[in-house]
């Protein structure tokens, strides 16, 4: 008879049911709370940015400087109402490698709160100008708070993700606040 053993010594061995199958447990993981538990789940938020007036604005942008993907798990935006602005609302777009200039350097938090990693990424807030690929448009409308579970967008090693606002037309105040919420990826692991 063979025997599967475990290899760390503890003395498990494998089973096998009547249909001569190895007999195996799992358990499932979400990569969100892994990578948190792992010290590799970050977020950047802008706080309260507020917007003067109806020109379109460059929030928030993350540029990759790992040697791992990054992994855009989940976007947070809030607005708040406009003074002086249409009712229509506003737009905001997902760049895919924007050209920026100026900005505030955002430092992303761990997650972890035991941990002191950082992550390998230039992160810029309130951006002179960002122009390039959009890749999606959203309606934005005042009073609202969205979290959008993304988990597809993926920015490899020197790649960047950028986030505008256009606060609707007439605007003369209108606070926003976005939230990047991000893991490194190692493919090795799939």
């Amino acid at each position: 008879m063979t025997v599967i053993k475990d290899g760390k010594g503890r003395g498990f061995v494998a089973a096998v049911n009547s249909d001569k199958e190895l007999t195996t447990r799992s358990t499932i993981v979400e990569q969100r709370l892994a990578s948190a538990l792992d010290q590799n789940y970050y977020e950047a938020s802008t706080g309260q940015i507020i917007l003067t007036n109806a020109n379109e604005t460059g929030i928030i942008y993350i540029k990759n400087l790992n040697s791992l993907d990054i992994v855009i798990d989940r976007v947070f935006y809030d607005i708040w109402s406009s003074t002086g602005g249409d009712a229509n609302g506003g737009i905001l777009k997902y760049y895919k490698n924007p050209t920026i200039t100026g900005g505030t350097i955002l430092t992303p938090i761990n997650t972890n709160f035991g941990s002191v990693l950082s992550a390998n990424v230039t992160s810029l807030i309130s951006l002179t100008t960002i122009t390039g690929i959009v890749w999606w448009t959203a309606l934005i409308t005042p009073l609202m708070s969205i979290p959008s579970d993304e988990g597809r967008i993926v920015v490899p090693t020197n790649s960047s993700f950028g986030i505008s606002i256009q606060a609707p037309t007439g605007n003369t105040s209108m606070k926003v606040s976005i939230n990047i919420a991000f893991f490194m990826f190692d493919k090795e692991l799939l």
